[in-house]
């Protein structure tokens, strides 16, 4: 039996950009505080939003960022890394998401290299009306889950889905997450 936690693909159907903020705050700090690593993946805005967030509720984050357990990439420059033709490639996914994964893992000072993960690339593709693409993503991070344990939270604007009818949609949405929190 293994010691690492098992893994978690949650998803986040926020009303407002506090709400989001707040609930990573908690992740962030709960795993910063217990010795695990912190990667996120957002647009800069809630990056921003995030670490002052964070500094507010007394995580030291320049420490962990020099400890090289909390790190920050945008989320258009990330997927621009991977996306051919529109869609997510799964090589090139392997490879870029493998890559940052295994450092921030590295750098965990928890015995089982805990990992906690945020991505908002998938929001920024059903944004942009990739939905397809946005669910392709959704099974690459969680064919990566099925072979690293790690906890990888996503989440969606609830307005995207509400003013456009598209129950079907965040049904799909949240079949391929393990966890789903409507807020």
């Amino acid at each position: 039996m293994s010691d690492r936690s098992p893994a978690v693909h949650s998803v986040h159907f926020y009303d407002d950009h506090a709400a989001l903020i707040l609930r990573l705050r908690g992740i962030s700090a709960s795993s910063l505080r217990s010795g695990g690593s912190v990667l996120v993946v957002a647009t800069r805005s809630h990056r921003d939003k995030l670490i002052k967030a964070l500094q507010e509720f007394d995580v030291n984050v320049r420490a962990a960022a020099r400890e090289g357990r909390f790190t920050m990439l945008d989320a258009r420059e990330t997927l621009d890394l991977f996306m051919r033709d529109g869609r997510p490639d799964p090589d090139l996914f392997a490879n870029v998401i493998g890559a940052v994964l295994q450092e921030a893992r590295s750098k965990a000072r928890t015995p089982d290299h805990e990992l906690t993960v945020f991505g908002e690339m998938v929001s920024v593709l059903w944004d942009e009306g990739k939905k397809s693409a946005a669910l392709e993503l959704e099974e690459l991070w969680n064919h990566t889950l099925s072979n690293n344990a790690f906890h990888l939270h996503c989440a969606y604007p609830r307005w995207n889905f509400v003013d456009n009818n598209d129950d079907s949609g965040m049904a799909t949405i949240c079949h391929a997450h393990s966890h789903v929190f409507v807020q």
